[in-house]
């Protein structure tokens, strides 16, 4: 710490929340010791004629009240942000408190986050009054040296008479004129005696955070239900781009082509209509399913989730849109999620080549090897102008995402004929690196080097 921040110290809201903090540390300290010493005590002394459950289930439920107001207390003098604690524990078999007492006293008795509110009022009944004394110091010690140097100018300058005449010595001597001092001593002793309170009030952030707040295992479920939400929101946000922006893709696609040959072949525009009507429907379907399991009804009756054997479906559908696609699948009995991350591929692979490549002709190939299922989508170059030419690559990386959360390769990229998407999805632990060189992944097993 430097000089000037060191003499700087004082003079600060961050000090004036802590000397406040700690000043009231001895009433409050007082008055929280006292209360939880006699509340159980009683509980103790009274427990053979059954008064002591009542006064001891007041008592548990009082701390938790103790513990909101000092939570209050310190996150606003101390400038903290002390989460509330975990909720009052219930019995596991529920009920009234009148009809089953022993089952809501034991509860109580489990209540951790009462038991650390009592003992933060112990410990604030001990260390209350040392806080209160140094701050006292703090504020009066510097405040009297200031006042001994105003008297000695106000004297020096005749402003303040004493009532009696200096001896000649003293006068002759100018030994008062000490009192100039206080000045420099005020400016150089407050800072440590600021900062001797701010140590104590360290400590009462460190114990604060344990006994005011939620505990370790507390935080520890409430992270782990943010990450389950946050996991949940991006299956969600997947979901939506993959299947929905599919369907409103190929419906985009469908009446361009439509809108193109209205006049010239009608029963081809009829067709794409009654297509889009159909994948409206689907969509809407999909979209209520989703609404559904955001809003936990789980009585809705749900899709079954896609495999390998729903691929053929979604070539046929890109087929009535106007797409030239041939599809050759040999990947028998995988298991189920690597036949939805396949199903995956293709489908956001047919969708990109619909948006940037209409009218192409798109080549889809699925094989199973030894201990990989690979996945091949390669499309011609574009022969319309493309329906999405600003694209936010979401459907690129979604696939990256999916291969590799199954320790898998990917590698996608335009060609000089078109583009290409290659996956390599294990099927066990990991992937061999040799392989047939001839098949169209074996580029996917050769180790990067580093």
């Amino acid at each position: 710490m430097s000089f000037l921040r060191y003499l700087a110290a004082p003079y600060s809201a961050r000090t004036a929340g802590e000397l406040t903090f700690l000043l009231l540390g001895l009433p409050m300290g007082v008055l929280w010791f006292t209360y939880a010493v006699t509340m159980y005590a009683l509980s103790l002394g009274l427990v053979i004629v059954w008064v002591g459950f009542a006064i001891f289930a007041a008592a548990q439920l009082s701390m938790r009240g103790i513990g909101v107001i000092e939570r209050a207390q310190v996150n606003a003098l101390l400038g903290e942000a002390i989460a509330p604690q975990e909720r009052i524990p219930r019995p596991a078999e529920g009920g009234a408190v009148l009809a089953h007492p022993a089952r809501w006293t034991f509860a109580l008795a489990h209540d951790g986050a009462a038991w650390r509110v009592l003992a933060w009022a112990c410990v604030r009944g001990v260390i209350g009054p040392i806080g209160f004394a140094v701050a006292l110091v703090a504020l009066v010690v510097p405040l009297s040296l200031l006042t001994v140097t105003a008297w000695t100018a106000a004297y020096e300058f005749g402003a303040v008479d004493i009532g009696i005449t200096p001896t000649p010595p003293f006068w002759e001597s100018g030994v008062w004129r000490w009192g100039y001092a206080g000045l420099p001593l005020a400016v150089l002793i407050t800072p440590a005696l600021t900062l001797a309170a701010r140590g104590l009030t360290t400590l009462h952030r460190s114990l604060a955070r344990w006994a005011l707040g939620p505990c370790r295992r507390d935080e520890v479920a409430a992270a782990t239900e943010r990450a389950e939400l946050a996991e949940a929101q991006l299956r969600i946000d997947q979901e939506l781009h993959d299947s929905i922006g599919h369907m409103i893709t190929m419906n985009i696609v469908q009446a361009g082509a439509g809108a193109h040959v209205f006049d010239s072949d009608p029963e081809f525009a009829r067709q794409a209509l009654r297509n889009i009507e159909e994948r409206g429907r689907a969509a809407m379907g999909e979209l209520d399913r989703i609404i559904a399991h955001l809003r936990g009804d789980e009585a809705a009756e749900r899709a079954p989730l896609p495999t390998l054997d729903d691929i053929a479906g979604l070539v046929e559908t890109s087929r009535r849109g106007g797409a030239e696609v041939s599809v050759s699948i040999d990947a028998p009995e995988v298991p189920p999620a690597v036949g939805r991350t396949v199903f995956g591929i293709v489908r956001e692979s047919l969708t990109n080549a619909a948006k940037h490549a209409p009218g192409a002709p798109i080549e889809v190939s699925v094989a199973r090897e030894d201990d990989a299922v690979g996945v091949s989508v390669v499309n011609g170059r574009a022969t319309a102008p493309p329906t999405a030419p600003h694209s936010t690559g979401r459907g690129v990386t979604g696939i990256r995402d999916r291969v590799t959360l199954l320790g898998g390769r990917t590698r996608i990229g335009p060609t000089d004929e078109g583009f290409e998407v290659l996956a390599l999805i294990p099927l066990g632990a990991d992937l061999a690196e040799s392989g047939d060189p001839a098949c169209p992944w074996a580029c996917l097993r050769e180790r990067v080097a580093p």
